[in-house]
């Protein structure tokens, strides 16, 4: 709930706008001094403020540079029945968002605190945007008829609607498989198809944030919390109010971190980093792992009360070598989306081409046949996928390099194709190499070498 605070010495005007705003659904506190304000900031979790500019121990300015000295980016929003333009100009220049007369009334109070609330929240929206559109998750049904996987699809869509519609009374829900399995697809999917659908999803790849910054940036921080903290910050997991973040590669986080999340789990609180108060969360948690959490536990590096509170609902996506009866599937999806993507002609996969796919163990996963159709559609010509195209390490080799290699050479080649839409003339000059060199490591098969990723 939206918390404001009304600093004004009038108290019987005070306590109308604060019944009006009650009213409207927002949760208000009250004072009329200056001093007491700063108390109340402090100590409590505030999205705006209503100030008047006179005051008996100051003036509403002063508590504008309050806010300024404490590294606070709280919103203020003046009121006032003395106009003056003056006074309007200086709590502008000092950082208000807006300016309202006691005389407009308090429907137009009340207006102003709307309007000036969809803008910050808009801005929110833009800065979660920012720090997290690397790490978005598609929110399609994920595609498979194996057995295995209709299991998996099955319990998603029982965690994505469990009979409640609060966020922290979900259950969370614990992803397990091998790297590649598509566990963010699956938790984009849950999240999609359930209540919370409309609120925040946050990606947070726990191996992609600096393990220094990691506690900062799910967390938040108060100023002065480390060095370069000049300001407040809020955590992604705060960003994601009523909403679902998923914690990916949840087995490589912090020993020291997972006792602050049991605490969010089980409290539904937490602290900003340097923090001392708690600030209530009511978000959902879906985390996912590529790792053997049982043992990670057995070996100390992961907390047994945590993996028991996440264990709550646990959904097993299989290995696409399990999934035999989707490869062909999956790849034919593959094949119409890049094709569309890159304005090429849906191609068909030759007999050769099939059969090279059905008997690849594929240790990627359904992230391996992703990329390798995407480099196939950007190569086949005539509509047509065929071995070669798909450049299966172990069947298609690259001429006179081995293992690791080649695999470091072809991803190289591949990467700098789709960088050039599949232009093998100008992928040539950027690699330094000729047009026909460029094939002959693409194409050619190397008998010898046939079997040894297998």
């Amino acid at each position: 709930m939206v918390r404001i605070l009304i600093v004004d010495d009038e108290c019987i005007f005070a306590d109308n706008l604060k019944m009006r705003l009650s009213d409207m659904g927002y949760q208000c506190i009250s004072t009329g001094t200056v001093s007491q304000a700063q108390e109340i900031i402090k100590t409590n979790n505030l999205d705006l403020i209503l100030l008047d500019m006179n005051l008996p121990d100051g003036r509403g300015i002063d508590l504008i540079r309050f806010l300024k000295s404490e590294g606070l980016d709280l919103p203020v929003i003046v009121i006032t029945g003395y106009a003056s333009i003056a006074n309007a100009v200086e709590a502008m220049r000092e950082g208000a968002v807006d300016y309202v007369q006691k005389s407009q009334g308090l429907e137009q109070i009340g207006m102003a605190v709307e309007r000036n609330l969809e803008v910050i929240h808009l801005r929110g929206q833009v800065e979660l945007y920012t720090r997290t559109k690397n790490s978005g998750t598609e929110n399609r049904k994920p595609i498979g008829v194996s057995q295995s996987f209709q299991t998996a699809l099955q319990g998603a869509d029982k965690a994505a609607k469990p009979g409640v519609e609060t966020a922290s009374e979900m259950p969370t829900v614990l992803l397990t498989g091998e790297t590649g399995t598509g566990k963010d697809l699956l938790a984009g999917y849950i999240h999609a198809q359930g209540p919370l659908a409309v609120q925040p999803f946050i990606h947070v790849d726990c191996t992609a944030l600096p393990r220094e910054l990691i506690e900062s940036e799910l967390f938040g921080h108060e100023r002065g919390a480390f060095t370069g903290a000049k300001t407040r910050k809020r955590g992604l997991l705060e960003m994601a109010a009523g909403g679902t973040v998923f914690l990916n590669e949840i087995g490589e986080l912090p020993i020291e971190l997972q006792a602050k999340l049991l605490r969010l789990l089980e409290g539904l609180s937490f602290r900003r980093v340097g923090g001392t108060r708690d600030i209530e969360m009511n978000i959902r948690i879906i985390a996912a792992t590529n790792a053997n959490l049982e043992e990670r536990v057995s070996q100390k590096t992961f907390r047994r009360d945590l993996f028991y509170r996440l264990n709550s609902f646990r959904i097993d996506l299989p290995p696409l070598r399990k999934r035999e009866r989707d490869v062909l599937l999956l790849a034919d999806h593959f094949i119409r989306f890049f094709s569309r993507k890159y304005s090429k002609e849906v191609a068909s996969i030759s007999g050769p081409g099939q059969e090279g796919l059905l008997r690849h163990d594929w240790p990627g996963n359904v992230r391996e046949l992703r990329h390798m159709i995407q480099q196939a559609v950007l190569l086949q010509k005539n509509g047509l996928i065929d071995l070669q195209h798909l450049g299966i390490i172990g069947a298609v080799m690259i001429t006179g390099l081995k293992g690791e290699q080649a695999l470091i050479e072809y991803r190289r080649i591949t990467e700098t194709l789709e960088a050039v839409n599949g232009n093998l003339s100008q992928a040539a000059q950027k690699l330094g190499m000729s047009r026909s060199t460029l094939r002959r490591r693409l194409f050619a098969v190397d008998e010898t070498n046939a079997d040894c990723s297998q």
